[in-house]
């Protein structure tokens, strides 16, 4: 295995490349008993899956420098170790790593921060690390200082600082020392509201200013904002690799619970629902707005009937039910209630059909999901189905290419010059 920090690649216009990378830990020991064994035995030992366990296995991809690259997969499949060996921290078993120019890892929240030292302290320990000289790291403190707003806790040890003000202190640094490569480990997820779009607003410059990066996150808009290239790692091994859209739908597809996912004409259980059960939500059926024809996807700007079979225990005079529409990070994007006017005129005595008409849908191409919520008015919950249906809305080529796959809603604009008197 052959790893080069700050050297030269035979492309020099890549940043990083990774070649047939394999990665366990704990001794080998064992794996290479068993490899010995099999091949005194005549056995063929080529195929390494066999000598596991692996955390990564044959996994191969070149970053070019200034690209953004995104990496998703569930907890374990191999993310944060993935990143390590990029930075050095752990080696490959098998396999050869390649980095051109400075990096910076961060990849844990206290990646190379002393607890004992103050966080001005940290800073210049930081540049150190990094190559930088005490001069130089001096002219740069008053830009990690004010990026922080962390104020007088700056010379205090960073035992006293909480979570979120490390994060503060180690992002700062790393967003604002002159990277080449810049290694992002969820920390994102780390410190309030207001730090986090900051954080967002400076790695947006940094993708303009032409900084490598690659960033790990459950965050689906993250990516999508930030990232032109994604990665799918499933169970150590690169499962797809694509645009951040149709890297995001192969994740959730497959990350889903297929068990909640109840569509077209399956019966919703009753069994451990929420609610009163004075009515319950039995079938959902989609239908094409002007033949009434049952659907299970439909095109950008289409019309459609959402139909909800109920099942009446006790007679409703008025309530209220709402369908939420969710993308597949579970954001709701869109929100249909029964008007307030509606609600006496929609009162159920008997089993009956519900019809919902949504005019011109304008979400882009994917997979989506309803939830449904009915309550009585005083907030009591009636019946709650999650990902009670799901259908598809198909591509509209104009419109994606005009968005670049970016986004939720397509909203329709014109365009002109104005004279500038």
């Amino acid at each position: 295995m052959s790893q080069e920090a700050n050297g030269t690649s035979n492309n020099s216009d890549c940043a990083i490349a990774v070649t047939d990378v394999w990665k366990r830990y704990g001794l080998p020991l064992r794996p290479y008993l068993r490899r010995q064994f099999d091949r005194l035995r005549g056995i063929d030992v080529s195929d390494r899956s066999a000598y596991g366990p692996w955390v990564l296995r044959d996994i191969s991809f070149k970053v070019k420098k200034g690209e953004s690259l995104g990496i998703v997969g569930k907890n374990g499949a191999g993310k944060s170790t993935l990143l390590k060996l990029i930075a050095g921290v752990s080696p490959a078993t098998y396999g050869s790593l390649q980095v051109n120019g400075r990096l910076f890892p961060m990849i844990e929240l206290a990646a190379g921060i002393h607890r004992d030292l103050t966080g001005r302290e940290n800073i210049r320990l930081l540049g150190a690390i990094m190559g930088f000289t005490p001069t130089q790291m001096e002219e740069k403190i008053p830009v990690v200082e004010d990026f922080a707003e962390l104020d007088e806790w700056l010379d205090k040890p960073v035992w006293q600082y909480s979570s979120g003000m490390q994060a503060r202190l180690g992002f700062s640094v790393a967003v604002n020392v002159d990277a080449d490569i810049l290694l992002i480990d969820e920390v994102l997820s780390v410190g309030d509201v207001n730090f986090r779009k900051k954080c967002l607003n400076r790695m947006d410059e940094l993708c303009n200013s032409g900084v490598t990066i690659i960033f790990v996150t459950h965050s689906p808009y993250a990516i999508e904002r930030l990232c032109e290239r994604a990665i799918y790692v499933q169970e150590g091994q690169i499962a797809a690799t694509g645009t951040p859209v149709d890297i995001q739908n192969a994740y959730f597809r497959n990350t889903m619970d297929k068990s909640t996912v109840l569509a077209g004409k399956d019966v919703l259980s009753v069994d451990m629902r929420e609610g009163t059960g004075a009515f319950r939500v039995t079938e959902i059926t989609m239908h094409d707005a002007v033949s009434g024809d049952e659907i299970d996807g439909f095109s950008m700007g289409d019309s459609i009937d959402v139909r909800i079979a109920l099942s009446v225990r006790e007679p409703v005079k008025s309530y209220r039910l709402s369908l939420r529409i969710v993308d597949p990070a579970s954001t709701v994007v869109s929100l249909v209630d029964v008007p307030m006017s509606a609600r006496a005129e929609l009162g159920l005595q008997r089993d009956g059909v519900l019809q919902c008409r949504i005019e011109d849908i304008n979400l882009l191409p994917g997979q989506y999901w309803i939830d449904v919520v009915a309550k009585e008015l005083d907030g009591k919950v009636i019946d709650s189905v999650s990902y009670a249906y799901t259908f598809n809305i198909h591509s509209n080529f104009h419109v994606v290419e005009q968005m670049e796959r970016r986004g939720i809603v397509y909203l329709p604009a014109s365009w002109k010059l104005l004279d500038g008197q």
